[in-house]
């Protein structure tokens, strides 16, 4: 008797290669989110609007498989590559992957759904799926956020997976289909007009081009693996010097703080750490310094004016293997995990 497999060699290869691919740009999108945000001076919401590309992977595995459980599959290896990487969310990434992998199954789990490639039954998967990670979240970390912010923020993450994980995932297929690499769909009536495959194609081609070249500069000069055993103490300072924690040792307290952020609060809580204003002192800051510029291995900055950190309030402290910045009275986001470089400018 002749054994058949559900997922033939050539599907694992799809799953496996996606699930890589989502897992390991997963910081670069969180790195264009907070880059956004930056560029508009808000705290939030380019993170969510950047949601779709989170999951773009799940829905093309899903697409090209067209077999029931591939979305699920995708999700949970794509969650785990993601955890190995380092990721800051840490075990709750695996939630987070599988949940947007089980919706996806769910909506398109019908293979004429699959295998039609509408707009709208896709559209709806990508959605649900970019939307649930909001949800996700606000049921691990997002204690005392207001209802109507949380609703907000799963709008703007819905529109993402419309627009991600729905259109361009589609034009993605429509693409590989169109040059021989992927199965062609089946349905032959209301065939588009050839300007508007090579249009699809365009957009296709310039989406992926911006994304691979911005992802490959951000990983060659940006990135930075996590959890460095030391921090790179630069720029407007007399004494360039690299930070251990451990020739900090004597220098130790410990502060009590609460993270009240934009979507995140962690309630008051010790932590012990090396004030800021002591490694700035071993450097030797200038004349003329006025911001101190704290910076992660993914590429997120915060800014500290240097008149305001002179006494304990702001420290850094050693956990995991991993330091971060917490800082007693200032808004979440510059409670910056993760550190690398503390440039003072």
């Amino acid at each position: 008797m002749e054994l058949r497999y559900h997922f033939t060699t050539k599907d694992l290869v799809t799953i496996a290669l996606l699930s890589a691919l989502g897992g390991g740009l997963s910081t670069y999108i969180g790195y264009l989110g907070n880059l956004v945000n930056r560029m508009v001076g808000v705290p939030f919401g380019a993170g969510q609007f950047m949601a779709g590309l989170h999951v773009i992977w799940i829905v093309l595995a899903v697409g090209i498989t067209r077999k029931k459980g591939v979305g699920t599959a995708t999700g949970l290896l794509k969650g785990m590559v993601e955890l190995f990487m380092g990721g800051t969310h840490g075990v709750v990434i695996l939630v987070v992957s599988l949940v947007q992998g089980l919706l996806v199954d769910a909506v398109l789990f019908r293979d004429s759904t699959k295998e039609d490639r509408d707009l709208i039954p896709y559209s709806i998967a990508g959605g649900l799926s970019a939307a649930s990670n909001v949800i996700v979240f606000q049921t691990f970390f997002f204690a005392g956020v207001p209802m109507i912010l949380i609703l907000m923020l799963t709008m703007l993450a819905f529109g993402s997976g419309v627009i991600f994980g729905g259109y361009i995932t589609l034009q993605m297929m429509d693409s590989l289909a169109q040059g021989g690499l992927i199965h062609r769909t089946v349905k032959t009536k209301d065939e588009k007009p050839t300007y508007i495959k090579y249009a699809s194609i365009a957009v296709t081609v310039i989406f992926l081009t911006t994304f691979t070249i911005g992802g490959v500069y951000y990983f060659n000069n940006i990135y930075v693996p996590p959890g460095s055993q030391e921090i790179q103490i630069t720029g407007n300072v007399n004494n360039e010097y690299v930070f251990v924690h451990h020739d900090f040792a004597e220098h130790e307290i410990t502060i009590s703080a609460e993270l009240i952020g934009s979507v995140t609060h962690v309630p008051e809580r010790n932590y012990t750490g090396i004030p800021l204003n002591i490694v700035l002192e071993t450097a030797g800051p200038m004349e003329g310094s006025s911001r101190i510029v704290v910076t992660a291995t993914d590429g997120y900055s915060a800014i500290f004016n240097y008149n305001e950190i002179a006494d304990d309030t702001v420290i850094i402290s050693y956990h995991d293997q991993r330091y971060n910045i917490v800082a007693k009275g200032y808004d979440g986001a510059y409670w910056v995990k993760d550190v690398y470089e503390i440039r003072v400018e």
